[in-house]
């Protein structure tokens, strides 16, 4: 027998599920807020963290200018890509400064100095030299191709779209339309090439160590010998640092083009940010700024100035620039 219940007892019954249903809505509701608000939070701290690490990139930026115009030789920083540490309780920053006229200058080097930099990223010694002659094809006036050159037609018959510009390179990325010179080449290169030095040859007296090695070994391959090459890749191959001969005054008083990277990273959260500028500083004349920016690269985290193996290359200043104390 069947029996079926009150009237009264069924609403209630109705009710309690609505209830509960309304609970769980609320529940799911109040669960999808919380958890908006913990995204919302964790960006907000994210971008909180870049900024604050873009800003002492900046700032790393500034001293790195600062001290390269120091008057006194004995405290002004080396520019032959010695890497500086300025650590703070909360994080730190890295300095490498490299003079640009101790790099190649692609559109006003000798041939010798550009075949040392081209040897060191092949061993094949005909993709040597057809990348030789690429780059001399594609920076002088005419239109004869080197014996393993490339001009118009070679650009044709690869079926591209453009051809050699004929004149010197207006930008460093502008070597990787040069046939052969692959995106993989222009960055094993770049370290070392420039177009703003304008000279044929290199300043030995700032250009960083790998350099200097590989210059060494082209010139001994051709039995050429500089004393004052051989005495600094002697000096750095047995100190291990870039102790280079910057005492000259005249670099701090003379215009000078620079390319400083700094890199940041905040210990909390490993937040980091990185720029690269090319910056032509000068002294003498009052009227003008006392730096031009020429290039400017930001978030480049591939300059890699926290790579462990550049540990025992570091230089760690006072954080005298800062009231971190």
């Amino acid at each position: 027998m069947r029996i079926n219940p009150p009237p009264r007892l069924r609403q209630c019954g109705f009710a309690l599920v609505i209830v509960i249903w309304i609970l769980t809505l609320l529940s799911l509701m109040a669960g999808s807020f919380a958890l908006s608000m913990r995204r919302e939070s964790s960006v907000a701290g994210a971008l909180k963290n870049n900024a604050q690490a873009q800003a002492l990139a900046e700032t790393g930026l500034s001293i790195a200018q600062f001290m390269l115009q120091n008057p006194d030789p004995e405290q002004r920083w080396l520019a032959d890509g010695t890497l500086y540490r300025i650590a703070r309780s909360d994080s730190e920053i890295r300095i490498r400064i490299l003079a640009e006229s101790g790099k190649v200058d692609i559109n006003t080097a000798e041939e010798p100095l550009l075949q040392a930099v081209i040897n060191s990223i092949s061993d094949d010694s005909k993709q040597q030299q057809q990348l030789l002659d690429a780059l001399l094809d594609w920076r002088d006036a005419d239109d004869e191709p080197r014996p393993q050159g490339a001009e118009k037609k070679q650009y044709r018959q690869a079926g591209l779209a453009y051809q050699p510009s004929n004149r010197p390179f207006q930008a460093l990325e502008e070597l990787q339309l040069v046939q052969g010179f692959t995106a993989d080449i222009f960055e094993r290169l770049q370290p070392w090439i420039t177009i703003y030095s304008g000279a044929p040859q290199l300043n030995l007296r700032v250009a960083a160590p790998e350099l200097l090695q590989m210059v060494g070994e082209r010139l001994k391959e051709q039995n050429i010998h500089d004393v004052y090459l051989e005495k600094r890749v002697a000096d750095t191959s047995q100190t291990g640092d870039n102790q280079s001969d910057q005492s000259d005054p005249g670099l701090a008083d003379a215009p000078q083009t620079y390319t400083i990277e700094v890199q940041t990273l905040l210990e909390e959260d490993e937040a980091t940010a990185a720029i690269e500028a090319v910056l032509k500083v000068q002294n003498q004349d009052p009227s003008q700024a006392p730096s031009q920016i020429l290039d400017w690269k930001q978030g480049r985290q591939v300059l890699s100035l926290f790579d462990p193996a550049k540990e025992s290359q570091l230089i760690t200043v006072q954080d005298e620039f800062t009231n971190d104390h």
